[in-house]
């Protein structure tokens, strides 16, 4: 699922996908409400996690690059017992008529520890990238697993915060 919204405070992008059989991304967790442990992984229960980290390339792009988010998944994706994991990327920047400043991106499938790769570029924002700065983060959710027809609880549990990073498209 792909989705633009708005940049809130800590320039993170909600997206909702309410209900148990909805494979969209869950939004993220308030700005500020986790732990940062040395290696730089944020879990917001405030227990120390291995850090996989955010890297963006290039750093610096134009309006029309390509760039390409990588994360080390730090659990697999998917459904697990009475829970699913997935993965969100959420870019924001600058917002100007005729050109895009956020995104969304949803990772349901991913091994721990593989080496996920998000592709993002004009194609899959419906236009050009807004020149100025950017931030994009990854976190990991959880949400209930549950069959068709079950009655299913409606929340979704930010379980860390993967990494973050800070990308530039000149103009």
């Amino acid at each position: 699922m792909r989705a633009a919204a708005g940049a809130v405070a800590a320039a993170v992008v909600i997206v909702v996908a309410a209900g148990c059989g909805a494979h969209g991304a869950p939004p993220p967790a308030a700005p500020g409400s986790g732990h940062t442990t040395p290696s730089g992984h944020t879990t917001p229960s405030g227990q120390p996690g291995a850090a996989s980290g955010l890297t963006v390339t290039p750093s610096v792009g134009s309006p029309r690059s390509l760039l390409r988010f990588a994360f080390t998944a730090p659990a697999a994706a998917g459904a697990r017992g009475a829970m699913v994991i997935s993965y969100s990327l959420s870019l924001a920047g600058p917002t100007h008529h005729g050109c895009v400043g956020v995104d969304e991106a949803g990772v349901q499938r991913a091994t721990r520890g593989q080496r996920v790769v998000v592709t993002v570029g004009p194609a899959t924002l419906g236009g050009p990238w807004c020149a100025g700065s950017y931030r994009a983060r990854v976190d990991e959710f959880a949400r209930p697993a549950c069959a068709a027809g079950q009655v299913c609880p409606q929340f979704i549990r930010l379980v860390a915060i993967v990494g973050t990073a800070g990308f530039r498209i000149a103009g």
